[in-house]
């Protein structure tokens, strides 16, 4: 039996890179041979405290490779060509899907949380969730592609606001930030406590930053806009404090728009209760991205235009044989990253 490295959750807490089978190509699949994989930080926190749907499993669904194999039945793949994968698989019956809500499919597959993802040498994937990676797009700017659609995904729902708030400078909020430049944002704000975080929303033209200990946030983000208020808070970090102060700092007839899994409960009291209330706001989620409305290929495009800067927010790279030791210090927070990206 032909065996290649992978990294492998057993168990919560228990990440190590071992040899499994090479995976078997269906009729309508194709086995891509991976060049690089992202940490996504729900990655981090289901292998070493909330957990996976079933053991074992290889995490992954940021990742992007070359073709190397594929079913009898697939036509819009080429053998060698260089694609990015889009890792949710829709079922193609429930409600949602026959809308065409992908997204929010009821009885959806995953790469990397419900079967196994890019965090292996080779990963069977539906063809049809292909899209090839155009010229002049590295492998590094192409493993962001995923991250970068779900900002623009959010953006999509948004629509335009002039003056946008970021709360949460992961690399969701990064992406987030970039998109609605191009959406048309004069001015985008991005809150974080982690000042080295700042040198990179620089790098991919953030317009101001608020630092989360050091003022109110809500009161700043009024000082920068005029006493304003943000006419669309993009909450990217599932923190509650920020949650709650992406409606503080909202203005009237504004839009709060929810990326962030929440880390915990979310209360919301009767003070803030009433500022969306009397300030009639929006409130509205955004979940993942499509690749039937060309979202992926926004991405790609923009990437090659420079448009969407990808490679600031990639700030580590590392082997499959360091997941563990990598995978534990990102939870224990032992360095200082942004996006963190397995090279094979």
């Amino acid at each position: 039996m032909e065996l290649m490295d992978a990294v492998v959750v057993e168990d919560i807490g228990n990440v190590v890179c071992k040899k499994i089978p090479f995976p078997q190509c269906g009729d309508n699949d194709v086995i891509v041979r991976t060049e690089r994989s992202g940490i996504c930080s729900t990655d981090v926190v289901r292998s070493m405290k909330t957990g996976f749907y079933h053991y074992p499993i290889v995490p992954g669904h940021e990742f992007c490779g070359v073709v190397v194999q594929k079913g009898k039945n697939v036509i819009n793949a080429v053998i060698d060509e260089r694609v990015v994968v889009y890792p949710l698989i829709p079922c193609k019956k429930c409600v949602s899907c026959t809308k065409g809500d992908f997204n929010l499919c009821e009885k959806y597959d995953f790469l990397g949380s419900r079967c196994n993802g890019g965090h292996e040498e080779y990963v069977k994937c539906p063809a049809e969730n292909l899209i090839k990676i155009p010229d002049g797009v590295g492998f590094d700017e192409a493993s962001m592609t995923e991250p970068a659609s779900v900002g623009l995904h959010a953006n999509r729902v948004s629509g335009k606001g002039e003056n946008v708030v970021i709360m949460g400078l992961g690399p969701i909020g990064f992406f987030t930030a970039q998109w609605a430049k191009i959406f048309g944002a004069k001015k985008v704000i991005a809150v974080d406590r982690n000042k080295h975080r700042f040198d990179i929303g620089k790098k991919v033209g953030i317009d101001e930053f608020i630092n989360s200990k050091e003022v109110s946030i809500s009161q700043a983000v009024k000082d920068l806009t005029g006493g304003m208020g943000a006419d669309i808070v993009f909450e990217c970090s599932g923190a509650e404090d920020l949650q709650k102060e992406s409606i503080a700092a909202a203005a009237k007839h504004g839009k709060v728009v929810i990326l962030g899994n929440p880390l915990k409960d979310l209360i919301v009291s009767k003070e803030y209760y009433s500022m969306i209330l009397r300030r009639e706001l929006s409130v509205m989620g955004s979940w993942s991205s499509l690749i039937s409305t060309k979202e992926w290929d926004e991405s790609l495009k923009h990437m090659k235009t420079g448009g969407i800067k990808a490679a600031p927010v990639i700030t580590h790279d590392f082997r499959i044989s360091d997941a563990k030791t990598v995978i534990e210090d990102m939870y224990s927070k032992k360095f200082e990253f942004s996006k963190v990206v397995f090279r094979m």
